[in-house]
């Protein structure tokens, strides 16, 4: 149960800090240090395709994915509720609307693939095991991705980031999130495989 609070206080926090302030410094950092806090009790995933990526990798079995996948929707939409409280404004993930489709999932296929592969070594590979640096890897990964192609896809990279404030709106009577929430589950979920099968493959012979 303990690595279930984490995962649901870690994925709030992260996506408080999302909705409230939109800015790729304290969401870089904020992620920092909410890996730091919760990877020694949950492994501190605070995304559903990142727990995807470690129950294909066996590092955490199937029940404990599914829990894992509810605690960050109930986080991150009580976050999403938090920030409507904050600002009266509901929270939106969204993409430029300029940009064709195909150029958002590009962008989230990429930098998730990027966040996935990087946490992967960082936080699995038995060569850096033990090492102090994986939250720091972690977060400026994010921020790199979010200042890279934030104003193109909207940096998302996280479904939990877009599931949240999706529900939150159907929480609140403002009705669906204007359909963006499946981009943001189909390029990460792209994303998060494609890193996996490099990690297996070209990394873990």
């Amino acid at each position: 149960m303990k690595n279930y609070i984490t995962e649901l206080v870690g994925t709030f926090f992260l996506v408080l800090i999302i909705g409230v302030s939109g800015n790729p410094l304290a969401i870089g950092f904020g992620l920092t240090v909410l890996v730091y806090m919760g990877a020694h009790i949950s492994g501190a995933h605070y995304n559903p395709v990142v727990t995807l990526a470690m129950f294909l990798r066996k590092e955490i079995d199937l029940t404990d994915s599914i829990y894992y996948f509810i605690s960050q929707t109930i986080g991150a939409t009580l976050a999403s509720l938090v920030v409507f409280f904050l600002s009266s404004s509901p929270m939106e993930t969204q993409p430029n609307l300029s940009a064709s489709i195909y150029q958002i999932l590009a962008c989230e296929i990429i930098f998730t693939y990027l966040l996935v592969y990087v946490i992967l070594n960082v936080a699995t590979h038995p060569n850096l095991k033990g090492n102090s640096f994986y939250g720091l890897s972690i977060g400026l990964t994010v921020m790199a991705g979010a200042f890279s192609v934030g104003p193109t896809s909207g940096g998302v990279f996280n479904p939990a980031v877009s599931l949240g404030p999706t529900l939150s709106h159907y929480i609140i009577g403002d009705g669906i999130s204007k359909y963006y929430l499946w981009y943001y589950l189909l390029g990460p979920i792209i994303g998060s495989l494609l890193a996996t099968f490099h990690f297996n493959y070209l990394v873990k012979k």
